[in-house]
């Protein structure tokens, strides 16, 4: 989940803000982009799935991106690779007025599809109509969902705390339940709250650490659809009663 915007906030009436980084003040960005994967598998995205992945990366194009971080799943790293293609085709597209090198990485931890097909239940099913899916698998899937989230979330502080730059962007790709564990751990939750989050496939998530990698993150918005132009009202509502803007 991978966004930024240090002084937008969860209210944000202004969606905008997130197109205007430029004007925040510095900090440590974290990214979170859902990609449009298949529930099991490793295949390919499909036409929805690259028409999100380019719009996504239009949109990003704003901000000067350092990593791009994805699993090894095929869906991810098609997202991450069209992402750093604009990203580095900025100067060309008028976006920059040097060309931009952007660093790709895809670490296993990242890939959580294998943990979720271990569940008995038709979570795919549950993931397309149901706000807190996950809180209807199993405990072992649950829990096992939420120690890898942990390992992974511990990546990409790493990666963020390498940057020397005090604007470093960092992109996350993953599957969905990935993204909603994670900003679990980002908020220091148990896993009992997977339920409170949700987010649709092709979206972002904005995770902002204005005191630097080693201090708290502040999640600014969550599932934007960058395809469709909505928000989401994050975290203090269910996303039933969520507003769209």
């Amino acid at each position: 989940m991978l966004e930024s915007c240090s002084n937008c906030s969860l209210s944000f009436g202004y969606p905008y803000l997130l197109l205007s980084p430029f004007s925040a003040l510095p900090s440590w960005k974290l990214k979170f982009v859902q990609s449009s994967m298949p529930y099991t598998g490793n295949g390919p995205l499909n036409m929805l799935g690259n028409i999100q992945a380019q719009k996504i990366a239009e949109l990003l194009l704003d901000l000067k991106v350092n990593t791009v971080i994805s699993g090894t799943k095929m869906a991810s790293v098609e997202t991450a690779d069209t992402i750093t293609k604009v990203q580095e085709a900025a100067d060309c597209l008028g976006a920059d007025c040097i060309p931009r090198y952007v660093e790709t990485k895809q670490i296993p931890d990242l890939d959580v599809e294998s943990i979720l097909t271990q569940s008995k239940k038709d979570a795919s099913g549950l993931q397309n109509v149901s706000s807190g899916w996950l809180n209807r698998l199993e405990d072992d899937v649950t829990t096992s969902l939420w120690d890898q989230s942990g390992k992974s979330w511990k990546h990409l502080l790493y990666e963020l705390s390498k940057g020397s730059d005090q604007d470093n962007v960092v992109i996350a790709v993953g599957h969905p339940a990935l993204h909603i564990a994670m900003m679990g751990h980002c908020l220091n939750l148990t896993k009992e709250w997977l339920g409170s989050f949700h987010l649709n496939a092709g979206s972002i998530s904005v995770i902002d650490f204005p005191d630097g990698p080693s201090g708290t993150g502040v999640i600014r918005c969550i599932n934007y659809t960058a395809h469709l132009g909505r928000w989401s009202i994050p975290i203090t509502r269910s996303t039933q009663a969520d507003e769209e803007y």
